[in-house]
């Protein structure tokens, strides 16, 4: 997949704003998962679709001078590097290219594989990557249903119509519901012990967290949604309703999924 084909390329100016709401919404749950699975001093990480370099900062954080932290995208001009010796941030494409050297004690993704076509073949590589006993976490949108809250505020039903019309968007660019579905089935027939799985869903007030990324979604996105029948009027007054602090915006559920390695 190359960057003109996804729809929230990181070339855009509204993607600064996306990035920094999805850390918002989701970074807290993210490192909570890594945190369980044992990411210490030492450790190696690769982190796949490192966006605006949150996570990868909280990995370097975690390994420390001893460890290594490798943070990848298709476009990492949106990273922010703290100067951690530990963290490298690299362009790469899933799709093209192999998984970078490893083998990586902890590997993690955030809403990149339900995108690529190629994902369970990707995934399997990722998979073998793995040092014995390293652990690798995916977490991707179920996108079954276009989730809000807050059914009772004025301007409810133009909310979820934006978010039900987006999501239309996603799922005829090639993203799935299926994947962040059928993460821990595809885990286990790898052969990895230990799975799991949760939902998490982030539910902010306006111009915060994951409204603030529903706010850049719809500006980046534009085109396509009047495209499918949003006028313009309407996408104007949404957002507005998505910066009012007194409202609150759900996201989809993120569906975040480990597996181990055997080994030691």
């Amino acid at each position: 997949m190359t960057e003109p084909e996804y729809l929230m390329s990181n070339a855009r100016p509204e993607a600064a704003d996306r990035l920094d709401g999805l850390a918002e919404a989701f970074d807290g749950s993210t490192a909570g998962h890594l945190r369980r699975l044992g990411v210490t001093a030492g450790c190696s990480c690769l982190e796949v679709g490192a966006g605006g370099g949150s996570i990868a900062r909280w990995l370097a954080a975690q390994v420390g001078p001893g460890g290594r932290v490798l943070a990848t995208d298709l476009d990492p001009s949106r990273f922010r590097h703290d100067g951690s010796p530990q963290l490298e941030v690299r362009q790469h494409d899933l799709v093209e290219a192999p998984v970078p050297e490893g083998p990586w004690d902890v590997i993690h993704e955030r809403l990149v594989l339900q995108h690529l076509s190629e994902r369970e073949g990707i995934l399997a590589r990722l998979v073998a990557s793995l040092a014995p006993g390293g652990w690798i976490l995916v977490e991707d949108f179920d996108l079954g249903v276009a989730r809000t809250a807050d059914r009772w505020a004025p301007g409810h039903d133009l909310v979820q119509t934006v978010a039900a019309t987006f999501r239309e968007i996603l799922v005829a660019r090639g993203a799935v519901n299926e994947f962040s579905d059928s993460a821990r089935r595809l885990l286990r027939e790898h052969g990895l012990t230990d799975i799991g799985s949760s939902g998490h869903v982030s539910i902010d007030p306006g111009g915060q967290g994951w409204a603030r990324a529903m706010s850049a979604n719809a500006r980046q996105a534009r085109e396509q949604l009047q495209d499918r029948g949003v006028s313009s009027v309407d996408l104007d007054r949404y957002l507005e309703l998505v910066e009012e602090p007194d409202r609150f915006i759900a996201s989809p559920v993120l569906i975040s999924t480990w597996g181990r390695r055997p080994g030691p």
